[in-house]
């Protein structure tokens, strides 16, 4: 039975959030340049998929989705898939769910599993002409058996897409210095291992009704301040690594304040006034194309 979630502050949480946020959140991307990954959950949960629908959805408001996002997040971002359901793991054989969620499900699985598992994500995602070129792990996908997880990424990678550079996003809260790593590199397959030295300071508005300009301000601050020299971006260029942001779709729309969205754009335009001739968006296609290049030279 479906129960409703709380905010902290006791208010219900949203189950939707509608495809016009999308269009703001594309304004944004492209008023600054800001260039990334965006993580596709094909399986929606259990609640259906891209292709068949989508419980609660119309098909009309599905496919505008899938065009925004192929023709205004694609310039931008990388796709991904984030799994298949990020909630309870599916049988590929009887095609029903497990008890088991997907990532404690993943720490027990093999090679051979984490593959056609990883595979069926992808295919999902080509099925409405999505074109993924790496994973990204809900919450801790496959991390106690991570060489396996990394041997599946690229085999189903090469078997949906023929593609032998990859990427996977799995690890956050890594050092300052950190910058993403080569790990396999054999017979012309590469796969980055990307990670994040950033945390989301965006999660926390979704327990706020604040949405005035000294919060967005002051949540702005965890990145980068208004002259540029404090923040977690400056700490870690500072470390002599690379600042690799996460957030979630949930946390940049606030259950609809919209307030993470405001602080992204901040962010951009602090980035913009501060940094602009020090750092430089790269989706995560261009980070595994610098750290393979770096690699060979």
């Amino acid at each position: 039975q479906e129960t409703t979630a709380f905010t902290r502050d006791g208010h219900p949480l949203k189950k939707e959030i509608p495809n016009d946020f999308l269009e703001r959140f594309i304004k944004v991307l492209k008023r600054w340049g800001i260039r990334g990954k965006f993580s596709i959950v094909p399986g929606m949960g259990g609640y259906g998929t891209l292709k068949d629908g989508i419980l609660g959805r119309r098909m009309d408001e599905i496919e505008q989705w899938l065009h925004l996002v192929r023709n205004n997040v694609a310039p931008q971002m990388d796709f991904c898939s984030e799994i298949i359901t990020h909630n309870k793991a599916l049988d590929l054989t009887t095609g029903k769910f497990l008890d088991e969620k997907e990532c404690t499900w993943s720490q027990t699985q093999t090679e051979e599993t984490l593959t056609a598992y990883i595979t069926r994500s992808f295919e999902m995602l080509k099925e409405v002409d999505i074109e993924a070129t790496g994973v990204t792990s809900c919450w801790d996908f496959g991390i106690q058996v991570e060489a396996a997880y990394q041997e599946a990424i690229v085999k189903a990678i090469h078997t949906v897409y023929a593609r032998d550079k990859s990427w996977y996003f799995l690890h956050t809260d890594v050092a300052l210095e950190s910058r993403p790593q080569l790990v396999i590199d054999r017979n012309g397959t590469k796969l980055v291992s990307i990670s994040s030295n950033i945390d989301d300071a965006l999660w926390q508005t979704m327990n706020s009704t604040r949405d005035d300009s000294n919060y967005i301000a002051e949540i702005a601050d965890n990145f980068i301040s208004l002259d540029g020299i404090s923040g977690a971006i400056p700490a870690v260029l500072k470390a002599g690594g690379w600042p690799i942001l996460l957030t979630h779709w949930s946390s940049l729309f606030s259950n609809g304040m919209e307030t993470g969205l405001a602080i992204l754009d901040e962010v951009g335009n602090r980035l913009e006034k501060n940094l602009k001739e020090k750092v430089i968006w790269n989706s995560a296609s261009e980070i595994t194309e610098r750290i393979i290049r770096a690699k060979s030279n």
